[in-house]
């Protein structure tokens, strides 16, 4: 008699040294990276609130997901959250995380004020949660706790001021008015952010061009950026994972220019990874207000 419980524990144990490997590879496409890549760009001009609601299909050389995000913003008050579900190896493995961030935009600037992030996997589960001030990061608490190591670049005060934690950067790169043409003006943005673990920067440069496929045969130009990870501390040295995305030239965001809702939609975001490249990919978003209107795209 074919025993099923009995296969599927072989099967995982016969991955489980693959998987040991594939996530350390994968570990720079965690959520605060990815989503750090997803730069929407929401202009504090809009009268009233509005909302954004976005979901994105995550696929990668070891397994697929989806990415679902929401905010909010009336004045110059922000608030937003996320989740992100990722399988691996036929389902044996799974990864689940939410997070959520608030706080006020001067300037066109966001300025944090919490941000909580959690996740479970099969094997582990992590918390963090930031609390900001003014100038920066002003309290830290991780579960489990960020341990001092010998090959760690130590997070330090000064890694800690002006920062932005990974959901708020998605205004960090606000535009007051996206051109339909402009592909520099469009990509033309950097971002100091800080994940309550690693300190890294984001920036991004014009590359091409491109036309991004929606419903029903439609078509919109997209600006593609050139994105470049840079690793300030948090990291491990020499890890080559880390190494291998920071000197990546494979990194791309396409921005499609939303001009009435005074924003840029992320339609794709490429990161090539050790083992092959992930991507993440507009599946539906919409957004509504009393200056925009109701728009809504899809794939």
């Amino acid at each position: 008699m074919f025993k099923w419980d009995m296969f599927k524990r072989r099967v995982y144990q016969n991955c489980s040294k693959r998987y040991e490997v594939a996530t350390k590879l994968v570990k720079p496409l965690s959520l605060s990276l990815l989503i750090s890549f997803i730069p929407f760009t929401m202009s504090t001009s809009h009268a009233g609130e509005t909302t954004v609601q976005a979901v994105y299909k995550i696929n990668a050389p070891v397994g697929s997901g989806k990415f679902h995000f929401a905010s909010a913003q009336s004045g110059n008050r922000y608030k937003m959250q996320g989740s992100a579900k990722f399988k691996a190896f036929l389902g044996f493995y799974k990864w689940n995380s939410s997070v959520a961030s608030n706080g006020y935009i001067y300037g066109y600037k966001p300025r944090p004020n919490i941000y909580a992030f959690s996740a479970r996997s099969d094997k582990k589960a992590e918390a963090i949660r930031m609390n900001f001030s003014r100038n920066g990061v002003k309290k830290i608490r991780a579960v489990p706790p960020n341990r001092p190591h010998p090959k760690r670049i130590a997070v330090n005060k000064s890694h800690l001021r002006n920062v932005v934690d990974p959901l708020s950067a998605m205004l960090a790169f606000t535009d007051k008015a996206p051109s339909l043409t402009n592909g520099t003006r469009a990509c033309n943005r950097s971002i100091k952010i800080f994940d309550g673990r690693q300190r890294f920067n984001v920036t991004l440069s014009f590359k091409r061009k491109a036309y991004a496929e929606l419903s029903n045969g439609q078509s919109r130009t997209a600006f593609v950026c050139r994105a470049r990870y840079k690793p300030l501390a948090g990291h491990k040295r020499k890890n080559k994972a880390v190494s291998y995305m920071a000197n990546s030239k494979g990194l791309e965001i396409w921005l499609v220019p939303l001009p009435k809702a005074k924003m840029y939609v992320p339609y794709k975001i490429v990161i090539p990874i050790m083992i092959g490249t992930a991507t993440a990919e507009l599946a539906s978003f919409r957004i509504s207000g009393s200056k925009t209107g109701n728009i809504a795209l899809a794939r």
